[in-house]
Formats: structure tokens, sequence, C-alpha cells
């Protein structure tokens, strides 16, 4: 689930023990998988833990910072988001001046942390409001995602994120 608070946790599922057995299988079959941590609780604190550690999400670590013009290069919608969040960055996942990427790189896989909703006090928002959007924030993650670490494949860990919940995602990636 997304936000700190939820990190790893899905009910009866663990997790990061899940995590890190694809981790280690994907690496035994041959997929560059670099520095993974000894064990199960050594991967969690990689994730949950940041050396610089003074941001919004302060314990998580900081795998990308994009900057508001890379992301308006990028993020095809960023203009459109203006309308709910005013111009980027924003004030969800993101330190003021740049745009937070939350998770750990491990070779060629990247393990993130899915931003929140950005509508905590009303999480259906998203799913009925016809204006409702992500925000910045989030917006910067799935622009991470596809334009900077070029994901061939995306896999979830956990009971369900937020991404499902964007207009048009219930299909499926797009």
């Amino acid at each position: 689930p997304p936000d700190k608070g939820n990190v790893g946790t899905a009910a009866y599922l663990d997790v990061f023990g899940s995590i890190f057995s694809v981790l280690k299988k994907l690496k035994d079959e041959g997929y560059t998988v670099d520095d993974i941590p000894e064990n199960i609780e050594g991967l969690q604190k990689s994730v949950l833990e940041d050396p610089e550690a003074s941001f919004s999400m302060a314990d998580l670590n900081v795998e990308y910072r994009m900057n508001v013009d890379e992301y308006e290069k990028l993020c095809p919608y960023a203009q459109d988001l203006r309308e709910n969040w005013g111009p980027p960055p924003g004030t969800l996942n993101t330190d003021g001046k740049d745009l937070l990427v939350y998770g750990k790189r491990f070779g060629n896989i990247f393990l993130g942390i899915q931003p929140t909703f950005g509508y905590e006090g009303d999480p259906m928002r998203l799913l009925f409001a016809k204006s409702a959007s992500p925000h910045h924030g989030f917006a910067a993650f799935y622009t991470y995602l596809e334009f900077i670490f070029k994901a061939d494949c995306m896999l979830h860990f956990g009971t369900h994120g937020s991404l499902e919940f964007m207009p048009g995602k219930q299909v499926g990636m797009s």
C-alpha cells in the first residue's frame, strides 16, 4: 500500500519476505540484481530508511530527485494537474524544490514506494469525482518508471495500491 505508514503491509502477506524471494530468484535466473541485502530485515531497512531523512516521508529512501523542468518535460499531463494541485512541485513527495521518488534500486530492479493518493481525508474522491487527479509527486513517480528507469515490467506486492484507482488504469498499464 502507498505511503510510509503502510509500506510493506498487507493482511496475511509477508510482503518484504516475498520481495526478497523474488529478488533472489531473479538473480539466480540471470537478471541483473545487484547489492541484495543479506536478509529480509536488511531489505526492509534499505528501503525504509534514508540516511538523509529530512523530507515529508522522512525515513523512506529517496532513489531519485526530479527537478520541475525535467518533470514538466517528461510528464505529458503535468500541466493538467495544476487545476487540482497548483504548480509543481506541490506539497507531496517533494522537498520543496524537487519531486522525490521513494524506493531503492538493485541493479535493473527498482523497488518503489507508491505515493499516496493525495486525498487522504477522502480517498474515494479519485474514483467518483470527475475533476480529481493524482498529485505531481504521484505523476513524477510513474514518469520516473516510464521515462527514466524505463521499466519493462511492474510487479505489485501487497493488498493493493492506488494506481488501479486512477482513471483508465483498471484494465492495466498504458
